[in-house]
């Protein structure tokens, strides 16, 4: 008499339970639901009737790729428990969060007849959790949008001096490592003071921004780096380009820039034109990489000096700390 009291109080408390819990049989084809508690209904909106005699797997929809499923099919198949969260949809379409707990029931022969599952509906705590998470991923972007700007100039996009200046180090003592050549290109935009006095200063950025869209298409390498260095100078750093490739390359940059004012259709205004000083070195210990830009700054004066619109390529700097 005991024991029956225990088993009504047992399932009178099954019963009354907020909790989802289901029985499925696992002898018969296909596991089917063989009990669902009042829960079931009030979670998933399906009545007893509707959910006894099938596979709980109607609760996916078409929602049948989730990762969680092969681990309560390879569950099922091994006759061991599991935990896993699932996406589930109540007989109105609707989704909710499943905590799912699968458990064996064994007779007394040890024999799995049976599976348990209990199914909590955590939706409130999963969106709360999609929602913080989707807010830290918007504070990492805008951490990284901050970073960029940081390192980014405002008017050309390009990177600007401080970064050049880190990353210049960085490239040099890769160089020296692999043993590359390293080409540097000091550019200026020519006239450029002449041009903002007479057409102003809001023509003056368009023209840094052609410029520095032309200094884009030239050095699109992965390997290269442009950099706005201050005013209407700028800069490029290009491992690994020879001195003849290095000045081949200076060469066709001056021309692509004297291209862009017709092309932007600006033919009232004088055209773009820019003075390049190069140098190229291999690294090794008697240079540093303030020496090859010096050198280039060097060049770009002398290119200024013999009248500007051209490229002048500097001596070898391993010549040079050799004479020195």
């Amino acid at each position: 008499m005991k024991r029956d009291v225990n088993h009504e109080l047992i399932q009178r408390a099954i019963a009354a339970s907020n909790e989802v819990m289901v029985i499925a049989d696992a002898l018969q084809p296909d596991t089917p639901l063989i009990y669902v508690n009042p829960a079931f209904e009030r979670v998933t909106g399906y009545r007893p009737d509707e959910a006894l005699g099938r596979n709980c797997r109607f609760l996916h929809r078409d929602d049948s790729a989730q990762p969680a499923l092969d681990q309560v099919r390879q569950a099922l198949r091994e006759r061991i428990p599991c935990a896993v969260l699932l996406r589930n949809y109540r007989k109105d379409g609707t989704l909710f969060w499943n905590q799912l707990q699968l458990a064996p029931m064994l007779d007394g022969t040890g024999t799995v007849t049976h599976f348990m599952g209990t199914m909590l509906d955590v939706t409130d705590r999963v969106e709360i959790e999609q929602r913080l998470l989707e807010k830290q991923r918007q504070l990492e972007r805008s951490k990284r949008a901050l970073e960029g700007l940081a390192l980014k100039d405002s008017l050309t996009g390009l990177y600007n001096r401080r970064y050049f200046d880190e990353q210049l180090a960085r490239e040099w003592n890769r160089a020296r490592r692999e043993q590359l050549a390293v080409s540097l290109f000091m550019i200026d935009i020519d006239h450029f003071k002449r041009f903002n006095d007479t057409y102003g200063h809001l023509a003056g950025d368009e023209r840094l921004r052609m410029v520095g869209e032309g200094l884009r298409r030239c050095f699109a390498r992965g390997s290269d780096l442009v950099a706005r260095y201050g005013g209407e100078e700028f800069v490029a750093v290009t491992p690994g380009l020879q001195r003849r490739a290095a000045r081949d390359r200076a060469e066709l940059l001056c021309e692509a820039i004297r291209t862009l004012t017709e092309h932007a259709g600006h033919g009232e205004m004088p055209p773009v034109t820019v003075s390049v000083g190069l140098a190229t070195a291999t690294p090794d210990n008697r240079l540093a990489a303030e020496d090859l830009l010096e050198t280039a700054d060097r060049a770009l004066y002398e290119a200024k000096r013999q009248g500007r619109d051209r490229v002048i390529q500097a001596t070898p700097l391993r010549a040079l700390a050799s004479a020195a």
